[in-house]
């Protein structure tokens, strides 16, 4: 199956990702605009605290919200997640922060014994590893209506985006422990307002979390469903590369990311002129079969290097046709 190929499919996540300057965003980019020309309307997202993606266009994508992107055909918007200023849906899950002190005041009334320890929890918040919950919270924003036929995720670098594979686990555990929290001081507060004749206000926050917490499960369904999406490694022809990309591989078969495509970018284009050239091709063409044999499995899509930045809607464009051909 070539990218073409996989550009057929109805894929709700296509996730780009490799190595630091590997031309993971100029892919990610170069494939949102073949999926837009293709008639899907196409959400490209990016959680690369860099936001490559308005540096790839040449347009900026800074503002946070989506933005439809200008002179491609077909509906093609970009999102650059800024984790510090999201995560509504976390937010409004959450609710009213808790207050720790007055939790721990409840401590003393007997029969609490068994939620000591607890308030430690509340104290964490937020945890680490939150900047990439948030940006997942906001990912989920869009994955779960019909808004976009398909959403494609460029990535961090590897280091991101192995956090980024955790984050369904990470928030399930999370609100999994909020709402052990909010359940208890709910009951413990309408239970003390009862006592006192005092009207119990319904608390939503439960109620908000279940459903958030729900979302994270289809999420990660999706997440794993190769009908649903396909992650794309990128990478160059050099031995740091390849093993990182090994690396990223493995970590994908451990959270059942369904990956079947590579993207070998840079390889040095012959030239007879300069011996130099032809000795890095020679050097590439080699790590290229290294490649073919550690990835047997894998559709190997090649892409020669530029004599010029890619940078652009015209650029990218080029660097589209190469790689849906």
């Amino acid at each position: 199956m070539t990218i073409k190929d996989l550009l057929e499919k109805d894929l709700k996540f296509i996730l780009v990702g490799g190595k630091g300057g590997v031309g993971k965003t100029s892919i990610a980019s170069a494939i949102s605009i073949a999926l837009a020309e293709e008639g899907k309307k196409t959400l490209l997202v990016s959680t690369d605290p860099a936001h490559s993606i308005s540096d790839s266009f040449d347009l900026d994508f800074s503002s946070g919200t989506v933005t439809k992107v200008k002179g491609v055909k077909g509906e093609l918007y970009a999102l650059e997640i800024n984790p510090e200023s999201t995560g509504d849906e976390l937010t409004k899950a959450l609710g009213d922060s808790f207050d720790a002190e007055q939790f721990s005041s409840l401590m003393s009334i007997p029969g609490m014994e068994a939620m000591r320890g607890i308030d430690q929890d509340i104290k964490s918040i937020p945890p680490p590893g939150m900047d990439e919950a948030l940006s997942f919270a906001k990912i989920l924003e869009y994955a779960d209506n019909e808004e976009f036929d398909t959403i494609v995720l460029d990535t961090a670098p590897t280091g991101h985006t192995l956090r980024l594979l955790n984050i369904p686990e990470f928030l399930d555990s999370f609100i999994g422990r909020m709402l052990k929290m909010k359940t208890f001081i709910s009951n413990t507060m309408a239970m003390i307002k009862s006592f006192f004749g005092g009207n119990v206000e319904k608390d939503r926050t439960i109620e908000n979390l279940e459903k958030l917490k729900e979302k994270i499960l289809v999420a990660r369904e999706t997440l794993m469903d190769e009908e649903k999406t396909q992650f794309i490694i990128v990478g160059i022809p050099t031995l740091m590369s390849i093993f990182e990309s090994e690396r990223l591989f493995e970590e994908l078969k451990e959270h059942y990311i369904p990956n079947r495509e590579i993207v070998v970018n840079q390889i040095n284009p012959e030239n007879k002129s300069c011996p130099y050239c032809m000795n890095r091709r020679k050097e590439h063409l080699a790590n290229l079969e290294y490649i073919r044999q550690a990835f047997p499995n894998h559709d190997i899509t090649t892409v020669e290097a530029f004599n010029q930045e890619i940078r652009g809607i015209k650029m990218l464009k080029k660097l589209k046709d190469i790689i849906c051909n």
